[in-house]
């Protein structure tokens, strides 16, 4: 694996996505975003850079699924290979470069199992606070592909959260050490610390309970912000 071939994956499985008409009815979460946060700020190579296998892609709303493509046909195309877990009922596109994912906010209680969207033939996990990334996207273009993400505030706000609630603690840690630089970066730019105010103001208290509590120990500004809500 070279980070090189990465790109050049991702950037193809996007392209096809794209063309297929269905790049705009998803979403890519977790921490390639920060590859294309880079494009919609000029001093980006003070933007952390981490980077994964794993490339998730969020379906917010599986009801405005319009089209018709199969996903699991097109990754194989690109050399990927479907793995199915039995005890989950998840199935999982491996490539010796990367490993794509795809999710939908949370289910409701009771509904553990993934959701089958037929029209892409996928199944797709549900996973709490993922609504939360649905309710502020941005879409990055760049080299032609017009990419949706969640605005980088609330990506930042997202990894507070889950960092507290992950089981595994190296996981845990490497959502906070990529929310934690995402927001030193962003608390650079006053239309950038406008919007982590307005969704602070917008969240539900024990988000915000959750959010101020890690911020406490590992990003105080977050705190002092809060102080008059």
């Amino acid at each position: 694996m070279t980070e090189n071939n990465q790109f050049k994956l991702l950037y193809r499985i996007l392209r096809r996505f794209q063309e297929a008409g269905i790049l705009q009815e998803m979403m890519l979460i977790g921490s390639w975003c920060l590859h294309f946060y880079r494009f919609a700020f000029e001093d980006h190579d003070e933007m952390p850079a981490f980077r994964t296998m794993d490339v998730d892609f969020l379906i917010p709303d599986v009801h405005q699924v319009k089209h018709e493509v199969d996903i699991p046909k097109l990754l194989k195309e690109e050399g990927f290979l479907s793995s199915y877990n039995r005890a989950s009922g998840m199935v999982k596109f491996d490539h010796p470069d990367l490993r794509v994912e795809f999710l939908v906010p949370e289910l409701g209680r009771g509904h553990d199992k993934p959701l089958e969207i037929k029209k892409l033939g996928i199944r797709a996990q549900g996973l709490r606070y993922l609504n939360f990334l649905a309710s502020y996207p941005r879409t990055i273009s760049h080299e032609n592909l017009h990419v949706r993400v969640p605005e980088p505030a609330a990506f930042a706000l997202h990894k507070l959260i889950v960092s507290a609630r992950r089981l595994n603690k190296e996981k845990a840690g490497k959502d906070l050490e990529m929310a934690v630089g995402l927001l030193d970066f962003l608390y650079k730019k006053p239309s950038e610390v406008g919007r982590i105010k307005s969704i602070l103001r917008a969240i539900p208290k024990k988000w915000l309970e959750t959010i101020l509590l890690v911020s406490e120990k590992h990003f105080p500004k977050l705190n002092e912000m809060a102080k008059n809500f």
